[in-house]
Order: C-alpha cells, then structure tokens, then sequence
C-alpha cells in the first residue's frame, strides 16, 4: 500500500467520524431542547399553583375573619366612609392583593403564564381595582406599597377603563 491510499482512507475515517460526530450532537441538542421543554410546562404548572394558593390564602384569611373582612366589603363601596382604624385594615388587605398581583404580572411579563392566564387574572385585577373604594384608596393613599413603574402604569391604566358590565 502506498502513501496516497493511507491518506485517502484516513480521509474517509475522518469524514466518517465528522458525520458521526454531527449525528451525535444533532441527538444532544433535540434531547436538551424537549428536556427544556419538560422544565418549562413543570415551572409553569407550579407558577399557576403557587399563584392560585397564594391569592386563595389571601382571600381566607380576611374571609375567616369577620372584624377584618367588614372593612374590605365597606372600603370597597367608599374608602372616605371608613373610619381610621378601618382604613388600615383595608390598606392592609389592598397591599396584599396588589403585592398578589404584581407577582402574577411579573410571571407573565417573564413568560411563565400565558396570555389566556393571564387575561384572567387581569379581568380579575380590574374587578377589584373598578371598585370605587379601591380606586380612591389607590389615588390617595402615600404609603401604598412600592411596585415597579410597569405595574403601576398598568394599575392606572385599569383605572382609567370603563368597568365591565357583565355583557
């Protein structure tokens, strides 16, 4: 054998091992992108979880108690009306359910939950937020809990929507 055809087979091993070395890594990446895929659909399932348990959480605790829901259901109707221990009560209730749903408009800003989702929570935001009580509370209240400028752009521009009618 001569010089020529070594080189010539030991260009076609290397071609070979280069084609088995693509086949190879074509397989890794398919594999690390359903993997990715998986991961992805599980930390949205928990992200709906932990967002549903946390704002049902909220909801119970002033629904069990009487003395603090009384304020909230009042406040809602006529944050003015409130007298002022009942306004903190109510303050506190408004911070909670806004701090709720500022993590669920981040984990949607982040692409956690989706549109339909999050169309849901926002309809929801909005029936809280349209309630003359809430709006008032939000406009006059200085010490309302800090939120970034997006979710505040966001709370005013529910404000300034027309109320649903239920149509």
């Amino acid at each position: 054998m001569n010089w020529d055809a070594i080189g010539a087979i030991a260009e076609l091993l290397g071609a070979v091992g280069v084609i088995a070395s693509l086949i190879y890594l074509a397989t890794q990446i398919r594999y690390s992108r359903e993997q990715m895929s998986q991961n992805t659909r599980a930390t949205r399932g928990r992200t709906h979880q932990d967002v549903f348990e946390n704002m049902n959480k909220l909801g119970m605790s002033f629904a069990d108690d009487g003395q603090n829901f009384r304020p909230v259901v009042n406040g809602l109707a006529d944050f003015a009306k409130l007298e002022p221990e009942d306004r903190v009560r109510f303050g506190i209730w408004a911070t909670g359910v806004l701090v709720g749903y500022e993590q669920i408009f981040y984990q949607y800003r982040v692409g956690l939950l989706d549109e339909d989702r999050w169309a849901i929570y926002r309809s929801r935001m909005k029936g809280v937020a349209s309630m003359p009580g809430f709006a008032e509370w939000w406009r006059t209240t200085p010490n309302r809990p800090e939120v970034p400028p997006q979710f505040v752009t966001l709370v005013e521009e529910i404000l300034g929507e027309e109320p649903d009618r239920g149509e």
